[in-house]
């Protein structure tokens, strides 16, 4: 048997730009590097301008050699299998290369370390023309040529990655300055998400990521700087020799964030949408809003997220891709999540079923509106027995009995279920009652006078009021109608 050597042709370049990634996706994958390189500090730029279009990604990390910057152009000069540093987001030694020629033609590489500075570039042009693997080398008068180097001239180290002739969008089209501005914008929000745990400065390792001289401010998936945010325990999974941990957290009601902050928790889509695990590969989140099919996703459970931490030493067990944007867990994994997974959901359904109530250790409250079922399905009915309308019917003869009946069964067959619906999975804020002292105290005030004027005595007032739901959020709703029932005696 013999063998032959067959090296890939230059046009394997082409083929590898194919491989799916987005602009976004990109620009992270070189922002990955300059943090695998110690960088605390990493400034991206970019032009929309027909003609002079470019993205540029400078660093102030470690630096490379002149072998360095040449092993670095390599496609795959790492063993994906070799072992790394925890800190180390590199995967297949392609990110590089696969990430930047996926989005242009010319990509340079310009790199300061002890004070020389080196440089390469490989241009799909030319491999094209040439028919060759062909590196090409910066001289000390091109470095001087090219204006993205005085990114590095007050670093003691660093790192510059330019692409040049970008082509993602048809540069001849009359709204690629739009657009192209557009997709960098929507970069800006992906790496806010991604990197938050950097831009956070987590265990005292803060990195600053700015575009176009703006800092990025990070994006926490869970909101845990708002109060109203339920974090649970972590929890440890070990498994070949590697520990993956998980935390749960439970969002606050829509009702309860900012503007900012809703934004920012919606991510691409609704809230259901981005239920779910958060896989973080060492603090840098890969993968999101998905329960890898262990269950479905569900309306109550759409304030569920858990954040995964797993460590690049497990990346052959969650066959994560080369863009680092997907990652499926291996059966020991999916097991044990399985196990625990109904307990991470349940605080997120608690808090919608129990929405409003705040002391359960009272009475059973006297709803307004009852869910009722039947063969064809659910429906809403007013209750006949809340105090208020009981209350009202008394003081009506038969004859207005019946109207008053006709009338809420109208109200019943009306009730816009559907539009609710819509409007609460669309996150729609819903607006919220008032429940100030002031206002309750309001309230009260107006079924007492309604109360009071058919003849029901204050005390049977007290005890039909005191478990309406109405009243629910209100902590001692004794005290106020006995307030409100001696006010009125006084009047």
């Amino acid at each position: 048997m013999e063998f032959e050597v067959m090296p890939p042709g230059p046009q394997l370049m082409e083929s590898m730009r194919a491989v799916g990634y987005s602009l976004k996706t990109a620009i992270a994958d070189v922002v990955d590097n300059s943090i695998t390189a110690t960088a605390t500090a990493i400034d991206i730029r970019f032009s929309a301008e027909p003609g002079n279009t470019f993205v540029s990604i400078s660093d102030n990390g470690t630096g490379m050699d002149a072998a360095g910057v040449r092993h670095a152009m390599k496609l795959a000069g790492r063993n994906s299998t070799s072992a790394r540093n925890a800190g180390d987001l590199g995967r297949f030694g392609l990110g590089l290369k696969t990430a930047s020629l996926s989005q242009c033609r010319v990509l340079t590489l310009i790199s300061k370390q002890d004070g020389v500075l080196v440089g390469v570039q490989w241009n799909l042009d030319h491999l094209a023309e040439s028919g060759q693997w062909q590196l090409y080398v910066l001289s000390d008068d091109d470095l001087l040529g090219l204006s993205h180097t005085r990114y590095l001239d007050d670093k003691a180290s660093g790192t510059v990655v330019l692409w040049e002739e970008i082509d993602v969008s048809d540069p001849d089209h009359a709204r690629f300055t739009e657009d192209f501005t557009a997709k960098m914008a929507d970069a800006k929000e992906h790496l806010a998400l991604i990197y938050h745990r950097f831009l956070e400065g987590e265990d005292g390792q803060k990195i600053s990521i700015s575009l176009n001289l703006e800092r990025i401010e990070p994006a926490d998936p869970f909101l845990r700087n708002n109060r109203a945010t339920q974090s649970g325990h972590k929890e440890l999974i070990r498994v070949d020799g590697g520990e993956i941990t998980f935390r749960p957290y439970t969002l606050p009601f829509i009702n309860k964030m900012s503007a900012k902050e809703r934004a920012q928790a919606q991510l691409n889509g609704p809230l259901r949408d981005n239920q779910g695990f958060y896989i973080y590969r060492a603090k840098r989140l890969v993968i999101w809003g998905t329960w890898f099919r262990l269950v479905s996703r569900s309306e109550l459970g759409k304030l569920a997220r858990v954040q995964v931490d797993i460590p690049n030493t497990l990346d052959h067990l969650w066959a994560l891709d080369i863009k680092k944007s997907a990652a499926s867990p291996p059966p020991a994994i999916r097991q044990a999540l399985r196990q625990v997974i109904d307990r991470i959901i349940q605080p997120s359904e608690r808090a919608f079923r129990h929405k409003g109530v705040i002391d359960d250790s009272r009475q059973s409250v006297m709803r307004t509106w009852l869910g009722l079922s039947s063969r064809e399905g659910f429906y809403y009915q007013i209750n006949r027995e809340h105090p208020l309308l009981e209350n009202l019917a008394e003081q009506l003869d038969s004859e207005q009995r019946l109207a008053l009946d006709t009338a809420l069964k109208a109200i019943e067959s009306s009730f816009p279920v559907t539009d609710a619906y819509v409007k609460l999975t669309g996150d729609q804020p819903q607006k919220p009652p008032e429940t100030t002292e002031t206002a309750l105290k309001d309230l009260a005030t107006e079924y007492w006078r309604q109360w009071s004027a058919g003849g029901g005595s204050a005390e049977d007032f007290i005890n039909g009021f005191k478990a309406a739901e109405q009243f629910s959020r209100c902590r001692d709703i004794h005290a106020l109608l006995t307030e409100v029932t001696e006010l009125g005696v006084m009047q």
